[in-house]
């Protein structure tokens, strides 16, 4: 078990953003299957990490002490997950005093550890944790990140968007088309009008009314291996036409009984939209 800086989850010399852990609220689990658990709301995910973080205070940190923790937590969720070959880490928990920034417990600057590393006992292994980036880090232009990371406001939100970087590219593309130009992070920093629709739109991954009923629910699969992609919009009848936002639709994992339902939508979308130009104009 490695001795490693406490410091190192705030580093990132491969990217222009560190999107792991941003600040004390703002942090991502998605690429240890955070979200990865059926019918998972935020009460929900909140009381599994308090429980499993209060747990783990009291584990030795030794070998035995470790794989023990991870035999009793790891069980109720194996036949379950959305995205069966998709790991639900069990060493995943609070890593702050107020339980307000999510992380995983085995990293050397989380609390008892005392800067030891012991991501060699989880599933991935400590290289795959020090050295993985989900595909937003370099897919995701700077400037969306940058407003991403200054703009979310809690972690359970930022890790479910996170990820989504050909959701957040249609939306800030949409933005800018509506703007006639690039957009810029003090569009979104300085203008709190903008800043509150851009978190509304980050809530529908957790709140979109119209998912499509065979959707693993908010998880997203964001491995590119083409384990679990993602399918086109579902639409019951022929006569739903295609949308101007067919790809946010799609992200989104949308399903539609209707034209009706689908214009509810686009209405929906459309009101999102005017309210975050209308606050940066």
């Amino acid at each position: 078990m490695a001795k490693a800086r406490s410091n190192d989850t705030c580093i990132d010399e491969t990217h222009g953003n560190y999107l792991c852990q941003v600040s004390e609220t703002v942090s991502c689990g998605a690429c240890c299957g955070l979200y990865n658990l059926p019918n998972i709301s935020r009460v929900k995910l909140e009381n599994l990490l308090s429980e499993r973080t209060d747990t783990f205070a009291s584990v030795p940190r030794t070998e035995d002490g470790l794989y023990e923790f991870q035999r009793r937590n790891k069980g109720p969720h194996r036949l379950s997950r959305p995205f069966a070959q998709f790991h639900h880490c069990p060493f995943l928990g609070f890593i702050s005093g107020n339980r307000s920034r999510v992380g995983c417990l085995l990293h050397p600057a989380a609390p008892g550890n005392c800067g030891i590393d012991y991501r060699s006992q989880s599933w991935y292994g400590e290289l795959a944790c020090r050295t993985y980036f989900c595909p937003a880090t370099h897919k995701l232009p700077s400037v969306y990140q940058s407003i991403l990371i200054q703009t979310a406001d809690n972690w359970y939100d930022f890790g479910l968007i996170v990820t989504e970087h050909a959701l957040l590219t249609a939306y800030f593309e949409e933005i800018e088309s509506r703007l006639g130009r690039p957009i810029e992070v003090n569009d979104y920093t300085q203008n709190n009008r903008a800043a509150d629709a851009f978190r509304e739109f980050i809530k529908l991954k957790s709140k979109w009314p119209y998912r499509r009923h065979d959707s693993p629910g908010p998880c997203n699969f964001f491995f590119e291996n083409g384990q679990y992609p993602r399918p086109g919009v579902f639409r019951s009848t022929p006569d739903i036409q295609l949308s101007p936002y067919e790809k946010i639709l799609k992200e989104l994992d949308s399903g539609f009984s209707s034209a009706e339902e689908i214009a509810a939508a686009e209405q929906l979308l459309d009101n999102l939209f005017l309210k975050t130009v209308q606050g940066i104009l």
